[in-house]
Protein backbone atom coordinates (compact mmCIF):
# COMPACT_ATOMS: atom_id res chain seq x y z
CA UNK A 1 0.00 0.00 0.00
CA UNK A 2 0.96 3.61 -0.63
CA UNK A 3 -0.26 5.04 2.32
CA UNK A 4 0.75 5.16 5.82
CA UNK A 5 -1.85 2.85 7.28
CA UNK A 6 -2.21 3.34 10.83
CA UNK A 7 -5.87 1.81 11.36
CA UNK A 8 -7.77 -1.19 10.21
CA UNK A 9 -11.70 -2.17 10.32
CA UNK A 10 -13.16 -5.52 9.93
CA UNK A 11 -16.45 -6.33 9.08
CA UNK A 12 -17.56 -9.40 11.30
CA UNK A 13 -19.43 -11.96 9.73
CA UNK A 14 -17.69 -14.01 6.59
CA UNK A 15 -15.14 -12.42 7.54
CA UNK A 16 -14.01 -12.79 11.56
CA UNK A 17 -15.98 -15.61 11.77
CA UNK A 18 -17.90 -18.15 9.64
CA UNK A 19 -21.53 -16.56 8.07
CA UNK A 20 -24.19 -19.13 9.73
CA UNK A 21 -27.52 -16.73 9.82
CA UNK A 22 -30.21 -17.58 7.22
CA UNK A 23 -30.59 -14.05 5.41
CA UNK A 24 -33.93 -15.31 3.85
CA UNK A 25 -35.87 -16.53 7.20
CA UNK A 26 -34.27 -13.06 9.06
CA UNK A 27 -35.85 -11.33 5.74
CA UNK A 28 -39.41 -13.57 6.19
CA UNK A 29 -39.79 -12.75 9.38
CA UNK A 30 -39.35 -9.09 9.08
CA UNK A 31 -41.75 -8.68 6.48
CA UNK A 32 -44.17 -10.49 8.28
CA UNK A 33 -44.00 -8.55 10.98
CA UNK A 34 -44.42 -5.33 8.31
CA UNK A 35 -47.36 -7.49 6.84
CA UNK A 36 -49.04 -6.45 10.16
CA UNK A 37 -49.17 -2.62 9.45
CA UNK A 38 -51.11 -3.64 5.69
CA UNK A 39 -47.94 -2.42 4.09
CA UNK A 40 -48.01 -5.31 1.33
CA UNK A 41 -47.53 -2.90 -1.66
CA UNK A 42 -45.21 -1.79 0.02
CA UNK A 43 -43.06 -4.45 0.84
CA UNK A 44 -42.79 -6.06 -2.66
CA UNK A 45 -41.41 -2.47 -4.06
CA UNK A 46 -38.43 -2.51 -1.28
CA UNK A 47 -37.84 -6.17 -2.57
CA UNK A 48 -34.56 -4.55 -4.22
CA UNK A 49 -32.84 -3.33 -0.55
CA UNK A 50 -31.46 -5.19 2.28
CA UNK A 51 -33.25 -6.06 5.32
CA UNK A 52 -32.28 -3.74 7.32
CA UNK A 53 -32.47 -0.93 4.52
CA UNK A 54 -36.05 -2.14 3.96
CA UNK A 55 -36.78 -1.50 8.01
CA UNK A 56 -35.26 2.01 7.20
CA UNK A 57 -37.80 3.00 4.59
CA UNK A 58 -40.61 1.13 6.16
CA UNK A 59 -39.91 3.13 9.16
CA UNK A 60 -40.14 6.39 6.79
CA UNK A 61 -43.57 4.99 4.95
CA UNK A 62 -45.26 4.89 8.33
CA UNK A 63 -44.98 7.88 9.02
CA UNK A 64 -46.56 7.87 13.39
CA UNK A 65 -46.50 4.01 13.33
CA UNK A 66 -42.67 3.86 11.91
CA UNK A 67 -40.78 4.29 15.25
CA UNK A 68 -42.94 1.25 16.71
CA UNK A 69 -42.44 -1.08 13.74
CA UNK A 70 -38.47 -0.07 13.76
CA UNK A 71 -38.22 -0.71 17.80
CA UNK A 72 -39.98 -4.31 16.75
CA UNK A 73 -38.22 -5.43 13.61
CA UNK A 74 -34.99 -5.03 15.04
CA UNK A 75 -35.84 -6.67 18.64
CA UNK A 76 -37.22 -9.90 15.99
CA UNK A 77 -33.79 -9.34 13.86
CA UNK A 78 -31.58 -9.23 17.27
CA UNK A 79 -33.09 -12.41 18.46
CA UNK A 80 -32.48 -14.15 15.47
CA UNK A 81 -28.99 -13.24 15.02
CA UNK A 82 -28.45 -13.88 18.78
CA UNK A 83 -29.97 -17.24 18.35
CA UNK A 84 -27.99 -18.29 15.47
CA UNK A 85 -24.39 -16.92 16.92
CA UNK A 86 -24.79 -19.44 19.91
CA UNK A 87 -21.99 -22.42 19.79
CA UNK A 88 -20.86 -20.40 16.77
CA UNK A 89 -16.66 -19.29 17.18
CA UNK A 90 -14.19 -17.03 15.28
CA UNK A 91 -12.04 -18.15 12.35
CA UNK A 92 -9.46 -20.50 14.30
CA UNK A 93 -6.81 -17.75 13.22
CA UNK A 94 -8.65 -14.74 13.44
CA UNK A 95 -7.38 -14.18 17.38
CA UNK A 96 -4.05 -14.51 16.22
CA UNK A 97 -4.29 -11.78 13.14
CA UNK A 98 -5.86 -9.77 15.67
CA UNK A 99 -3.22 -9.46 17.97
CA UNK A 100 -0.24 -9.68 16.21
CA UNK A 101 -1.55 -6.43 14.07
CA UNK A 102 -2.59 -4.54 17.49
CA UNK A 103 0.90 -5.75 18.81
CA UNK A 104 2.21 -3.79 15.52
CA UNK A 105 0.61 -0.23 16.56
CA UNK A 106 -2.17 -0.91 14.16
CA UNK A 107 -5.49 0.75 15.73
CA UNK A 108 -8.04 -2.28 15.08
CA UNK A 109 -11.99 -1.67 15.13
CA UNK A 110 -15.09 -4.21 14.32
CA UNK A 111 -17.77 -2.70 11.92
CA UNK A 112 -21.26 -5.00 11.35
CA UNK A 113 -24.92 -4.74 10.36
CA UNK A 114 -25.18 -6.94 13.29
CA UNK A 115 -26.09 -6.65 16.91
CA UNK A 116 -24.13 -6.62 19.87
CA UNK A 117 -25.35 -9.47 21.50
CA UNK A 118 -24.10 -12.03 18.59
CA UNK A 119 -20.98 -10.64 18.77
CA UNK A 120 -20.36 -11.00 22.53
CA UNK A 121 -21.86 -14.73 22.28
CA UNK A 122 -18.90 -15.69 19.50
CA UNK A 123 -16.27 -13.05 20.60
CA UNK A 124 -16.63 -12.32 24.36
CA UNK A 125 -13.06 -11.61 24.85
CA UNK A 126 -13.26 -8.68 21.75
CA UNK A 127 -12.36 -5.93 24.04
CA UNK A 128 -9.10 -7.59 24.17
CA UNK A 129 -8.17 -7.36 20.79
CA UNK A 130 -10.06 -4.56 19.07
CA UNK A 131 -10.30 -0.90 19.86
CA UNK A 132 -13.59 0.04 19.06
CA UNK A 133 -16.89 -1.68 17.56
CA UNK A 134 -19.68 -0.15 15.95
CA UNK A 135 -22.61 -2.22 15.59
CA UNK A 136 -26.05 -1.19 13.72
CA UNK A 137 -27.11 0.37 17.13
CA UNK A 138 -24.84 3.01 16.97
CA UNK A 139 -25.62 4.85 14.25
CA UNK A 140 -28.94 5.56 12.24
CA UNK A 141 -27.41 4.27 8.82
CA UNK A 142 -25.73 1.20 8.03
CA UNK A 143 -22.60 0.06 5.34
CA UNK A 144 -22.49 0.79 2.91
CA UNK A 145 -23.50 4.09 4.15
CA UNK A 146 -20.65 6.00 4.54
CA UNK A 147 -21.95 7.25 8.47
CA UNK A 148 -21.37 3.80 9.17
CA UNK A 149 -17.68 3.78 8.53
CA UNK A 150 -17.37 7.30 10.17
CA UNK A 151 -18.83 6.33 13.24
CA UNK A 152 -15.91 3.94 13.44
CA UNK A 153 -13.14 6.76 12.03
CA UNK A 154 -13.94 8.97 15.01
CA UNK A 155 -14.16 5.90 17.44
CA UNK A 156 -10.05 5.27 16.45
CA UNK A 157 -9.39 8.93 15.64
CA UNK A 158 -8.25 8.05 12.65
CA UNK A 159 -8.50 9.78 8.84
CA UNK A 160 -9.79 7.54 5.95
CA UNK A 161 -6.70 8.19 3.90
CA UNK A 162 -4.49 6.05 6.90
CA UNK A 163 -7.54 3.34 7.32
CA UNK A 164 -8.06 0.39 5.88
CA UNK A 165 -11.14 -1.54 5.58
CA UNK A 166 -11.41 -5.36 5.33
CA UNK A 167 -14.53 -6.96 4.33
CA UNK A 168 -15.79 -10.41 2.76
CA UNK A 169 -18.91 -8.45 0.64
CA UNK A 170 -19.21 -5.64 -2.02
CA UNK A 171 -21.29 -3.74 0.92
CA UNK A 172 -18.13 -3.52 3.18
CA UNK A 173 -16.18 -2.26 -0.69
CA UNK A 174 -18.46 0.36 -0.98
CA UNK A 175 -18.30 1.24 2.09
CA UNK A 176 -14.81 1.94 2.14
CA UNK A 177 -14.63 3.40 -1.18
CA UNK A 178 -17.24 6.17 -0.13
CA UNK A 179 -15.25 7.60 2.25
CA UNK A 180 -12.38 7.36 1.02
CA UNK A 181 -10.81 4.18 2.88
CA UNK A 182 -8.49 1.72 0.75
CA UNK A 183 -10.52 -1.79 1.21
CA UNK A 184 -9.68 -5.47 0.85
CA UNK A 185 -11.95 -8.10 -0.10
CA UNK A 186 -12.02 -11.46 2.06
CA UNK A 187 -12.70 -14.63 0.20
CA UNK A 188 -14.05 -16.38 3.17
CA UNK A 189 -17.51 -15.12 2.75
CA UNK A 190 -20.23 -15.85 -0.64
CA UNK A 191 -18.36 -13.27 -2.54
CA UNK A 192 -16.09 -14.65 -5.50
CA UNK A 193 -12.88 -12.96 -6.64
CA UNK A 194 -14.49 -11.52 -9.68
CA UNK A 195 -17.43 -9.40 -8.08
CA UNK A 196 -14.97 -7.83 -5.40
CA UNK A 197 -12.99 -6.51 -8.92
CA UNK A 198 -16.58 -5.40 -9.99
CA UNK A 199 -17.01 -3.77 -6.49
CA UNK A 200 -13.38 -1.94 -6.85
CA UNK A 201 -11.68 -3.07 -4.14
CA UNK A 202 -7.99 -2.39 -3.88
CA UNK A 203 -6.74 -5.91 -3.31
CA UNK A 204 -8.48 -9.21 -2.78
CA UNK A 205 -7.13 -11.86 0.56
CA UNK A 206 -7.89 -15.65 0.36
CA UNK A 207 -8.42 -14.52 4.40
CA UNK A 208 -7.54 -11.98 6.74
CA UNK A 209 -4.01 -13.82 7.30
CA UNK A 210 -3.11 -11.95 4.13
CA UNK A 211 -4.43 -9.36 4.89
CA UNK A 212 -0.83 -8.53 6.73
CA UNK A 213 0.69 -8.55 2.93
CA UNK A 214 -0.94 -5.86 1.89
CA UNK A 215 0.25 -3.21 4.69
Amino acid sequence: MTRNVTALIFDFDGTLTPLTIDFSSLRSEVESLAGKYAVEDVIKDLAHLYTVEMIYELERFLGEAGGEFRRMAFERMAELETEASRGKELYPYAREVLKDLKDRGFKIAIITRNCIGALKNVFPDMDEYVDSVVTRDDVARVKPHPEHVAAVLAALNATPDETVLVGDHPTDIAAGLAIGTQTIGVLTGRTQHADFQKAGAHYIADDIRDVKRFL
